[in-house]
């Protein structure tokens, strides 16, 4: 679970809601009709520019945004050390048993194990990457158009409000809930822009980079071990991933 979007999301949205509250109660801001022409004008509008399937899966990815259970660097390092360590004093064949708990790194090693070709092991690492990054692109494009479409469809609802109201001038009780449309959509569309697709969108991004650098490592990691490089190499040589330096 990442706690940062979490505590954010959370955190941030009782803190409008307590402002809201503070500023003539929530229902002052409650109006179905904008909510409409905003959250299901930019979610439909997401999923007509997408395929079904396509759109499914970006939207499941958003969990991911709070729900990461990917590996530290620094840890998945320090696995791969003690492999190459085991693969050292025995041999490739000894991994068979290790506990591996990254599962890129744990297909790597059944491979190692059943002998298959180095270059074959590299080739299958890199798809892995290639796939990656396009899984995790479907997810950041869907949240970034709904983070574009929630301000676009709060204009589109305030201008749908000033017609109400100008079509009924005559009549004032209408001036009202019109008035209403042209504003709370506005609110709405940044609102739920700001607050929540645009940081789903950006932390989606952080998560992939990161990842993306998880499967780096390992693929430098198994490179290494094939080699049968001593494990004060490898460390030396998957240090730079986390910035350090050589003494």
């Amino acid at each position: 679970m990442d706690l940062a979007s979490l505590i954010g999301l959370v955190v941030g949205t009782l803190l409008l809601v307590g402002i809201m509250q503070m500023t003539g109660g929530i229902l002052l801001y409650w109006d179905l009709t904008s909510i409409i022409i905003v959250l299901g004008g930019a979610f439909f509008a997401t999923m007509a520019r997408f395929s079904l399937p396509t759109f499914i899966k970006g939207m499941s990815a958003g969990l991911k945004a709070v729900h990461n259970n990917l590996q530290d660097d620094a840890e998945l390092i320090e696995e791969i050390i003690e492999c190459a360590q085991i693969a050292r004093k025995e041999s490739i064949l000894a991994l068979e048993k290790f506990p591996v708990k990254n599962h890129y790194f744990a297909k790597a090693v059944r491979c190692m194990v059943d002998g298959y070709d180095p270059e074959l092991i590299r080739a299958l690492l890199d798809l892995e990457l290639v796939n990656l990054k396009k899984r995790h692109k479907i997810g950041t494009d869907i949240f970034n158009f709904m983070g574009e479409a929630c301000p676009a469809f709060g204009m589109i609802g305030t201008v749908i409000g000033l017609i109400v109201i100008m079509a009924n001038l005559s009549d004032p009780s209408k001036i009202g809930p019109g008035l209403a449309v042209a504003l709370v959509t506005t609110l709405y569309g940044s609102l739920l822009a700001n607050m929540y697709f645009i940081p789903i969108t950006s932390k989606l991004e952080f998560n992939s980079r990161a990842e993306v650098q998880n499967l780096e490592v390992i693929k430098v990691g198994v490179e290494a071990l094939l080699a049968g490089e001593n494990p004060k190499i490898i460390r030396s040589k998957l240090g730079s991933f986390l910035g350090e330096k050589d003494n």
